[in-house]
């Protein structure tokens, strides 16, 4: 299980830093991953500002309420992969009001970057990660958390279908396992971490701070 510790954000960006990392690239790829509801963005976007680097949701490379799993190839093959080599990632933006593709994103390699989405720790997504955190949510808060948000009424019609993609994907990938921290994010709301700490607990992923 791991210890249980408290850590702040600044302290967590200082221990990814200073880390030796599961994969080594000249780009560092931090990824946040979790159940829907469980609060990536949320926490990616802090741990982003604390990093001092960009945050990407997976959500804008996401074709449709049924393309999970191929805006995770899409994540591996035109995105981490290229900035492996020290090319541009490109994807093509999926516009949600619309309901269809619009423009295309041509990103360079950065030094470091954040990536949340559902299942980006999944190979083969996750096989490119440098470090690996897992947002730990009971089901009960994650469910209150999205009939919540402004976008329930456009995902409710979808929530059944896009938990069986995700339960797919996940199943045998034991995620929460590999990564190499498990933050408790049952208290946690957009506008939580006051004081910019953390409830964590270390797993035995391959990265050490």
């Amino acid at each position: 299980m791991g210890r249980v510790d408290t850590m702040t954000f600044d302290g967590l960006a200082e221990s990814i830093r200073a880390g030796r990392h599961r994969h080594a690239a000249r780009c560092l790829v931090v990824g946040v991953d979790g159940l829907s509801g469980s609060g990536k963005s949320s926490f990616a976007e802090r741990l982003a500002g604390a990093l001092g680097c960009p945050c990407i949701g997976t959500d804008q490379m996401v074709q449709g309420w049924d393309g999970l799993k191929a805006s995770l190839d899409v994540l591996a093959t035109g995105v981490l992969g290229p900035w492996e080599r020290g090319a541009p990632a490109r994807w093509r933006r999926f516009d949600w009001s619309a309901y269809r593709p619009s423009e295309w994103v041509s990103l360079p390699p950065p030094d470091v970057v954040v990536v949340e989405g559902c299942c980006v720790g999944v190979p083969p997504a996750g096989d490119h990660l440098g470090y690996l955190v897992w947002l730990d949510t009971p089901a009960e808060e994650r469910r209150r958390r999205l009939h919540g948000r402004e976008d329930w009424t456009a995902f409710a019609p979808f929530f059944d279908s896009w938990t069986a993609q995700e339960s797919t994907l996940q199943e045998g990938a034991r995620t929460a396992e590999r990564a190499d921290l498990i933050v408790d994010n049952r208290l946690a709301t957009p506008t939580a971490w006051p004081d910019g700490r953390v409830v964590c607990r270390r797993a035995g992923g391959g990265a050490t701070g």
